[in-house]
C-alpha cells in the first residue's frame, strides 16, 4: 500500500506530492502512535484553506518547512479545548505536544507568518474573537524548527499587525472612535512592551498609557504622540 502511494506521489504536482507524502506519514504514525497523529484522518484540511466566518475550532494542519503542525479540537457547550502537537512530517513521529489551550469563540484558523522577518514564520492560535479584535496565542519556532510559546497578541487580524523600525504594532478597537496601538519586541524570550497609545480619531489625540518600554529602546513619547497626531491630522 505504502510502495503505490509512493510511487503515485512521484507522478503528482509538487503541492500533490507535499500532501501524499504526509498521508503517508500519517499511515505510519497511526500505526506507531495511535492517536498522537491525526492529519491522516479523512476530511481534514490545511488550515490555510480553510474560509474566515467557518474555520473556527475546525480540525487542520499546517507544514512549515519541515514540522507537520496539528490541531484537534474538541468542541463544547462554550468553549473548545486544542490539542496542538508536532510531527515528523515523513515518519509521523511526535516531537512536541503542547498543554491543552482553551479557545473561545473564533472564525478563524491557525495561521503562519513571519511577523519581525527573521525568516522563519510564527504561528498564530487565535483563541477568543469579539467585535473587530481577535487574539492570538503566538509561537515561534526553535533552531530546530520546533515551536514554543511566546506570549498574545490582540487586534484586528494576523494581516494587519505591522512591523515598524523592528517593533511589532497591533491596533485594538476600544470603542466607535478609539482604540489602542501596541508596540512591542518579539525576542528569542517571547514579547517585550514597549508602549500602549491610546487613539482618539474625534478629537485627533494621542496618548500614551503605558511606556514603560520607551526609554529602554531609545525612544522619545513625545515624539511617538506628535508623529500619531499628525497622521491623524493627514
Amino acid at each position: 500500500m505504502m510502495t503505490m502511494i509512493t510511487t503515485m506521489a512521484t507522478r503528482m504536482t509538487p503541492m500533490m506530492t507535499r500532501l501524499a507524502a504526509v498521508l503517508v506519514a500519517g499511515l505510519v504514525a497511526t500505526a506507531a502512535h495511535g492517536q498522537d497523529f491525526t492529519h491522516a484522518d479523512d476530511g481534514m484540511p490545511w488550515c490555510d484553506t480553510l474560509e474566515i466566518g467557518s474555520a473556527g475550532a475546525v480540525d487542520c494542519a499546517l507544514m512549515p518547512a519541515d514540522v507537520l503542525l496539528n490541531f484537534a479540537y474538541e468542541t463544547g457547550e462554550w468553549e473548545s479545548i486544542l490539542s496542538f502537537t508536532q510531527h515528523d512530517p515523513m515518519t509521523g513521529e511526535l516531537l512536541d505536544a503542547s498543554d491543552p489551550l482553551t479557545i473561545e469563540s473564533v472564525v478563524s484558523a491557525p495561521a503562519l507568518r513571519d511577523i519581525n522577518e527573521d525568516g522563519a514564520p510564527e504561528l498564530f492560535i487565535p483563541y477568543i474573537t469579539g467585535n473587530v479584535n481577535t487574539y492570538y496565542y503566538v509561537w515561534q519556532a526553535d533552531e530546530a524548527g520546533i515551536y514554543y510559546p511566546s506570549g498574545e497578541l490582540g487586534g484586528f487580524g494576523v494581516d494587519a499587525f505591522e512591523l515598524r523600525d523592528g517593533l511589532v504594532i497591533t491596533t485594538t478597537r476600544d470603542s466607535a472612535a478609539t482604540y489602542y496601538e501596541t508596540a512591542q519586541l518579539l525576542d528569542v524570550d517571547g514579547f517585550v512592551p514597549i508602549y500602549e497609545m491610546l487613539i482618539n480619531a474625534a478629537d485627533g489625540s494621542c496618548t500614551i498609557t503605558d511606556g514603560s518600554g520607551v526609554m529602554a529602546r531609545g525612544l522619545d513619547a513625545a515624539t511617538i504622540t506628535a508623529d500619531c497626531e499628525a497622521g491623524l491630522a493627514n
